[in-house]
């Protein structure tokens, strides 16, 4: 099982930094010269202080730039960030509620800025761990925060409305549309691209990145393709391996899509309900003069549950409609049972036996296609799950699903 977790798990590495893509872009040094180029595309969560690059995109050599050496650099239709010597407000909202200070607490930085509208008011962006700042410049004001300061615990200085009305308004602007501006992305998206009466390609490409859908509702039915091999280290007559058998289930998936990377990561719950029964008429040899050689014995399993898969899916995509999908999952079983009954089928016997518990949780491995974000399929593999709480007996349910996705939220 190990081997076998270790081979799915270099496989997922491997077809994961394959999807990351060099795109056409290009970098300012610091002696202004601009260099076309290929740009390892990672749709940074966080902004970034360095970049791999190409020149060609068949080359084997991979190049590094950091903010020590570019001052500016772009992915077509995708991103550009700008380097800037900037004063920024380094203090969190947890230290400002401790402390109730209102006034921003300044570090003066050398930083990439993410340019999101570009015009006669530019708009920036500036992401770490702790933080998401907002920048901003005009013809006359150099890139400045746009300040917004939480202290105590519901106060607020929105020093952002202030700033906006006396640098970036227009006549096409109301009063209205600045003092309900909210500190957000898509909001202050809007509000520059109103103000510069253009809808540049980072504006509307931003805006539609911070608009697009996250999270997925979905009606999930499905195979299992499913066996359970039952064993008795104290009484070897109890050992019995029910037939593989097509279970039918019905489930339900709730999935989150990370809003960076390129919308490639994903974190989901999948409940799903399952009943398996089997029914195994076996003969048990004995070589031991104090028992029948030959004892026939009735053997019948209902094990029901509801189970609860939580799990990671790393998208790949092949074109804008179709994308294929792995996963990882650990789950749960919230509700269930299991029964294995024995019964001496010997003419005169009344012998009976039966086991009953609780099944235990286990992990899964999937593989499927996605089309439109509307329709999916997958094969899941499960690695084996106890169903017996017993010190000798036990048994062990294996299992392969063929999922069908369909989109209804």
């Amino acid at each position: 099982m190990k081997k076998k977790l270790l081979i799915i798990l270099l496989f997922c590495y491997t077809f994961t930094n394959a999807q990351v893509e060099f795109e056409k872009g290009y970098f300012i040094s610091n002696d202004g010269k601009k260099t076309q180029c290929f740009i390892r595309n990672l749709d940074w969560m966080n902004t970034p202080t360095n970049f791999k690059y190409k020149i060609q995109l068949a080359d084997s050599e991979i190049k590094t730039e950091s903010i020590e050496t570019a001052q500016e650099f772009s992915i077509d239709s995708e991103c550009k960030y700008k380097r800037f010597k900037v004063k920024i407000d380094r203090a969190s909202d947890d230290q400002k509620e401790a402390t109730g200070k209102r006034n921003p607490q300044w570090m003066e930085e050398t930083l990439f800025l993410k340019v999101l509208v570009e015009g006669d008011a530019t708009l920036y962006s500036y992401t770490d761990a702790n933080q998401n700042k907002f920048f901003y410049s005009t013809q006359t004001v150099p890139v400045e925060e746009l300040v917004r300061v939480t202290y105590l615990k519901d106060g607020e200085s929105a020093g952002y409305i202030r700033q906006l009305s006396n640098d970036v308004k227009s006549a096409k602007i109301t009063d209205k549309d600045v003092n309900n501006l909210n500190y957000k992305k898509s909001d202050l998206i809007k509000y520059f691209t109103k103000y510069n009466n253009i809808q540049p390609a980072t504006g509307e490409n931003e805006a539609t990145k911070a608009s697009k859908k996250l999270l997925f509702i979905k009606v999930t039915p499905g195979l299992s393709f499913a066996s359970v091999s039952a064993k008795n280290s104290a009484n070897s007559s109890l050992n019995v391996d029910f037939d593989n058998k097509m279970v039918f289930k019905i489930g339900a998936e709730v999935e989150y899509v990370f809003p960076f990377n390129k919308n490639k990561w994903s974190l989901f719950a999948n409940p799903m309900y399952q009943k398996y029964e089997s029914e195994k008429n076996y003969i048990y040899y004995s070589t031991s003069a104090m028992e029948n050689p030959e004892t026939p014995y009735n053997a019948k399993i209902d094990y029901s549950s509801v189970q609860l898969p939580v799990g990671i899916r790393h998208y790949m995509f092949l074109n804008q409609n179709s994308k294929i999908f792995i996963n990882a999952l650990y789950s749960f079983e919230i509700s269930g049972s299991s029964k294995i009954s024995y019964t001496n089928m010997t003419p005169g016997s009344i012998a009976k036996g039966d086991f009953e518990s609780h099944s235990d949780t286990n992990f899964a491995f999937g593989l499927g296609y996605n089309f439109k974000s509307k329709f999916s399929v997958e094969a899941r593999f499960n690695t084996k799950k106890e169903l017996m709480d017993y010190q000798t007996y036990s048994a062990k349910y294996n299992a392969v699903d063929f999922i069908v996705g369909y989109t209804i939220f």
